[in-house]
């Protein structure tokens, strides 16, 4: 419509104007959907470590979702199989623009832990209260009931007017259809900020009227006096008033701050700044026009209302009330405590300072659910999830593990590990590391050394140096194999650590060290959850490197570590590891084993093939899982470690792939530099020469001094 443009602005104002066009036409599109009219429908949203760009808003899909038609039979069924049916069913359902834009930071989050689904309700959809309720109960139906699953539905604002509604005739079908089961089609509810509050309100009396402005509208486009490019009276008054309602007084302050903060120095600029105003403005007119507001706060609220408070009572649903302390478009301070003592098995969750659009970044929708009554993972049954349920052992076996598997290795090349401060200045230990603090998760980033043994020297240091529980990130191949040396590399045992409790199928000795399978998933969720990760970016194709390819990085040409790292502003630490290419002799490269008559490179081409590639984005045959033939030195060369200046993502946008791109390459500049000066250094160090130093530690019991 004429209506709908671009700011095309430079000014920062311009920019965030068009941002939301921009989100509201994600909001809009989506790959992966099923319609229940012509202007409601319900989108599937991919999540995140499954698509190329680590966001909801990405268009790609898997493969298998390519042809799928939302006419097909087992459309709901492939959906659901893509993840074997262990991910809980999510739904949430919008305010009253219909799209959900004040929910889409929790999208990512919701997407990567539930199978989750968003409404859409079109902005000339003029669908009754009663229509909406039918359309959610057929995608109930549709989704859970047929599949014989459960489902969770998450209401904000309107939609937590709109969710119980749909619960009450959902439940209603079902148990009149299935009455010998007692399977509940409904999981639990989150109600947000809900609008079962709307008879509290003057919205009945104000939104009529504000709708009015319209006519005002309409009379000066006809008398020719609207001047082009000027917003409309009701998007302006709306504006204001929705301005003054909405934002909480964190919100309010940055959206002023970000308003003075805009320099005027000429008529070009105070013309940028107007257009922006009124681009701003016209975001009101296009997504909640007059006739829409009109409608949805004269026929939605006062009905949704009138039949769902008399039924609350007797909604027993495990449910989630989510309320902003500071609502000033609702009173839901007092509804949060109406709806506590009025619902059977009802609990809220206050959030201090947070105003109507409750869910920014300062919550996380998915983790309340998680850790709510509703019990979405069946955490209350036992299902140990080894990303937030794992525990460092006892120090009894920490010193036992060292004793026996690290210190073998350490008395060999007696390690040396040094840090950089932030000034960039070395210092021997790791004094100089920082640690995962206020939620926020630290990333070591190392390159592997050949033959992969490093990550037990790695770990076991950061354990007793500074008490940091870093999780390894593990090649598949690994865990393919039982378990073995936890702090890296396996030695074929199938030894277990036993618990007090006596279970013998307590977590491999590797997993029992915090290692868990290098995946999207797994990486995601440990910078989610702020934890403390340990990642080899070159893998297998450093482990096994040629003849004069020693301290050089093959690392993956996408930067996705980066931009996960970034969403959860993470401190990045690069880690340049050197001794291990010096401790061996390369006489054939592994690709010219493959090349080997008598058969023997096309076994050794089998074997590779055999072994799961660690990317998600690879294939078996892309992943060359072949060591090179090489003869072990007699004795090897002594180890260092430099853990490079921390990188802090805080400043980092992970959606501006420019800039993660720039800071991936700043990464191996700073491993680069650590390669250069360490390989500079050593050659002062007095006890490099390997049998005088294993002397000298052997007879004082200490470790040899270095450079």
């Amino acid at each position: 419509s004429p209506d709908t443009k671009t700011s095309s602005v430079s000014s920062p104002t311009g920019q965030i104007i068009d941002d939301v066009r921009q989100l509201y036409t994600d909001l809009e599109k989506a790959n992966i959907s099923k319609k229940y009219s012509p202007s409601i429908k319900f989108s599937f949203v991919s999540p995140p470590s499954e698509t190329d760009t680590s966001s909801w808003r990405c268009r790609s899909q898997k493969e298998c979702f390519e042809s799928l038609s939302s006419e097909d039979e087992t459309f709901f069924e492939c959906i659901s199989s893509s993840h074997d049916g262990k991910k809980p069913l999510v739904l949430y359902l919008p305010g009253l623009d219909g799209k959900g834009i004040s929910a889409t930071q929790q999208f990512d989050d919701l997407a990567e832990t539930f199978e989750f689904w968003r409404m859409t309700i079109e902005t000339d959809d003029r669908t009754s209260f009663s229509g909406l309720v039918n359309a959610v109960s057929a995608f109930i139906e549709d989704s859970a009931v047929k599949l014989n699953r459960d489902i969770i539905l998450v209401g904000e604002s309107f939609g937590g007017l709109l969710a119980p509604a749909a619960a009450i005739r959902a439940r209603s079908e079902y148990f009149r259809t299935h009455e010998e089961q007692v399977r509940d089609p409904i999981k639990g509810m989150v109600m947000v900020n809900p609008a079962t509050s709307f008879d509290d309100t003057n919205w009945s009396t104000f939104g009529p009227l504000l709708a009015q402005l319209k006519h005002l509208q309409d009379e000066n486009r006809q008398r020719g006096n609207a001047p082009f490019g000027l917003p409309s009276p009701y998007s302006v008054v709306g504006g204001i008033t929705l301005a003054g309602l909405i934002p909480d007084s964190n919100q309010f302050r940055r959206i002023v701050s970000l308003i003075t903060d805009i320099p005027v120095r000429s008529v070009g600029e105070l013309t940028d700044v107007m257009e922006s105003m009124f681009a701003g403005f016209g975001i009101l007119d296009d997504q909640l026009p007059a006739g829409t507001i009109e409608h949805r706060v004269g026929q939605w609220l006062p009905v949704g209302s009138k039949v769902v408070n008399p039924r609350l009572s007797s909604l027993n649903v495990p449910t989630l009330l989510i309320a902003g302390q500071d609502d000033n478009l609702l009173p839901t301070k007092k509804e949060a405590n109406r709806l506590v003592s009025l619902m059977p098995n009802c609990t809220k969750m206050e959030v201090r300072g947070s105003g109507h659009f409750v869910l920014d970044e300062r919550v996380n929708l998915t983790k309340a659910i998680i850790e709510s009554s509703i019990d979405p993972l069946k955490r209350s049954e036992i299902d140990y999830d080894p990303i937030i349920d794992w525990e460092l052992p006892s120090d009894d076996v920490v010193r036992e593990t060292i004793e026996n598997r690290v210190k073998p290795l350490r008395n060999l090349v007696s390690p040396m590990f040094y840090s950089t401060g932030h000034d960039g200045r070395r210092r021997l230990g790791l004094s100089h590391l920082p640690t995962a603090e206020d939620g926020k998760p630290v990333l070591f980033v190392a390159n592997h050394q050949f033959g992969g043994l490093d990550l037990g020297l790695i770990i076991s240091q950061l354990i007793e140096e500074r008490n940091i529980k870093a999780r390894g990130l593990a090649h598949p191949i690994v865990f393919q194999s039982g378990n073995g040396n936890p702090f890296g590399g396996t030695d074929g045992t199938q030894e277990r650590v036993q618990e007090a409790n006596g279970d013998p199928f307590s977590p491999g000795l590797f997993q029992t060290f915090g290692a868990v399978m290098v995946t999207p998933r797994n990486y995601y969720r440990l910078m989610q959850t702020g934890q403390t990760a340990l990642l080899f970016p070159g893998g297998v194709r450093e482990v096994f490197h040629g003849k004069d390819e020693a301290y050089q990085l093959f690392w993956p040409e996408k930067v996705d570590f980066v931009r996960i790292a970034a969403k959860w502003d993470a401190t990045v630490i690069p880690i340049s590891a050197v001794g291990a290419a010096d401790s061996v002799n390369i006489l054939i490269d592994a690709p010219d084993i493959l090349k080997l008559p008598f058969g023997i490179g096309e076994r050794a081409a089998n074997n590779s093939a055999n072994v799961m590639a660690a990317r998600f984005d690879g294939d078996e045959q892309s992943e060359l899982f072949q060591p090179p033939f090489a003869l072990p030195k007699p004795l090897p060369a002594r180890h260092y470690f430099i853990f490079g200046k921390p990188m802090s993502t805080e400043q980092l946008d992970h959606k501006d792939m420019k800039g993660c791109e720039d800071f991936y390459e700043d990464v191996k500049k700073e491993m680069q530099r650590g390669f250069d000066d360490i390989l500079r250094a050593r050659e002062q160090d007095p006890w490099k020469d390997t049998a005088r130093r294993v002397a000298y530690e052997q007879i004082t019991g200490k470790a040899a001094p270095t450079f």
